[in-house]
């Protein structure tokens, strides 16, 4: 089964990483809900690896309402999985769970994909590309 989630992940890459998807790098899939941080990361070999974090991040309004708090979190989740071999890239998917009132912004889209570049900067993990949808539904690349 994650072999499948693996490799849909990679094709749903931009193809501007063509290269590096033939390296088959680790994908991170992140689910933000309501102050709760679920991190999947996806491997070539199809084995996968599943972590939760619990962080004050987020409101009924907004699933980043303190930026340094997910950030925090974030990075903290990230540290959980093991570091890769040769510092091989990674690419990243974030899906907001959460009922937002107004659906997911774009500035909210903004505040994640940064959150996550700032969180695998603060890991030492090197996330290229990332990905945010909104309940399953794909928002950006």
């Amino acid at each position: 089964m994650s072999v499948s989630i693996y490799q849909s992940h990679l094709e749903a890459a931009p193809k501007q990483y063509t290269l590096l998807k033939m390296l088959r790098p680790p994908v991170y899939e992140i689910e933000l809900s309501n102050n709760q941080l679920i991190g999947v990361c996806y491997y070539k070999d199809g084995s996968s690896k599943r972590y939760q974090v619990n962080a004050t991040f987020s409101n009924r309004r907004m699933v980043i309402a303190d930026f340094l708090s997910a950030v925090e979190a974030m990075a903290a989740l990230l540290l959980k999985f093991p570091k890769h071999p040769f510092g091989t890239n990674a690419f990243a998917v974030a899906n907001v769970t959460q009922e937002l009132a107004d659906g997911l912004t774009a500035i909210e889209v903004k505040a994640i994909t940064e959150a996550i570049w700032a969180a695998s900067r603060q890991a030492k993990r090197t996330v290229i590309s990332t990905e945010v949808s909104y309940q399953g539904q794909v928002i950006s690349q």
